[in-house]
């Protein structure tokens, strides 16, 4: 029989603990609070604050099925800057050391970031890290192309959830054509690498538990057909890009099924930059959402996602499209 005043503990500990990710305890030396975990039933501190943290620790914690983590509420905000300080100081020193192995660092813990800034949108200090981050990695990978398709395996070897890893893996692709197209400047693909990246942040405002559901109602494919207008209320003002790109953002559904938005036609708005970036930004952002598992399916075949590629734009913008398959072709020949 339990002790009634365990039982007590346990159900104070119920109101007073969050729930964390496991992978918000990588890239830390030591845990800054005291972390939680269920054993035999009973919630109790597995890791005590300034406890050490390196690979084995994590491998056991695993094999132990310890990765349902917890830490006290109060506590929540010291992980989170863990983790930020740890951004901060990957995003200074990109340039030291192997590049691969730093790209590789600091992806995730711009995904990681990302994570937090999807828990608060309105945080600008959470986002003001994430452009900055952001802006460092574009001018390190717009340099290191010869990097690109093994930060991609080990990127997606890492299992992000789809919502946080998207941004980054269509910015990616969209860097490589954009850099093989010899068409812009730095500055130029920084401004797009930006647009990209935080193209999807006003799915911040939609329930999570949306983004693992494969039967959705009329009114749930409205409410994900509206991220980009979501997106858009969220940055405006807020990061340092101009009113056409955030018009990029706005329109970079435009051969949705949920919108059902299929041509670029529209040169009205003055302030619409509808063509080549416009159709760029969408379409590597169907080929990485193609490319990668779901929840509720597989991922399908780069030579299927380019066969959708060819139909959506192939007639259009038959140079552009060639460039697409050049550049797939040629950086990323085992996807």
């Amino acid at each position: 029989m339990k002790n009634p005043f365990d039982i007590l503990e346990q159900n104070a500990l119920n109101f007073k603990l969050t729930p964390i990710s496991f992978r918000e305890i990588f890239f830390i030396a030591e845990t800054p609070c005291d972390i939680y975990a269920q054993v035999d039933g009973l919630l109790k501190v597995i890791l005590h604050k300034k406890a050490e943290i390196n690979t084995q620790l994590l491998k056991e914690l695993l094999q132990k099925k310890m990765a349902n983590l917890f830490v006290m509420q109060d506590d929540r905000t010291l992980l989170r800057f863990a983790q930020q300080e740890n951004l901060t100081n990957v995003t200074r020193s990109l340039s030291i050391g192997d590049p691969l192995e730093k790209a590789r660092l600091q992806t995730n813990l711009l995904t990681l970031n990302m994570g937090y800034l999807y828990e608060d949108p309105t945080d600008d200090n959470v986002l003001n890290l994430q452009v900055q981050s952001a802006k460092n990695l574009a001018t390190f990978l717009f340099n290191k192309p010869q990097i690109h398709e093994d930060l991609y395996k080990e990127y997606i070897r890492q299992g992000h959830h789809y919502i946080f890893a998207q941004p980054f893996l269509s910015t990616l692709f969209l860097l490589g054509v954009m850099k093989n197209s010899r068409m812009y400047i730095d500055k130029d693909i920084e401004l797009f690498f930006l647009t990209s990246y935080f193209k999807d942040i006003g799915m911040s405002a939609i329930p999570v538990e949306k983004f693992n559901d494969k039967d959705l109602t009329d009114e749930d494919k409205n409410l994900l057909a509206s991220h980009p207008t979501l997106s858009v209320n969220i940055l405006k003002g807020r990061v340092p890009l101009p009113p056409n790109h955030l018009k990029i953002i706005e329109n970079h559904h435009i051969y949705s099924t949920l919108t059902n938005q299929m041509n670029l036609s529209s040169k009205d708005d003055p302030n619409n930059i509808f063509g080549f970036e416009t159709m760029m930004i969408s379409v590597m952002d169907t080929v990485a959402a193609m490319t990668t598992d779901r929840p509720f399916r597989k991922a399908e075949s780069l030579y299927k996602s380019l066969d959708l590629i060819r139909l959506l734009i192939g007639e259009q913008y038959p140079q552009e499209f060639k460039l697409i398959v050049f550049y797939f072709k040629n950086f990323f020949k085992t996807l």
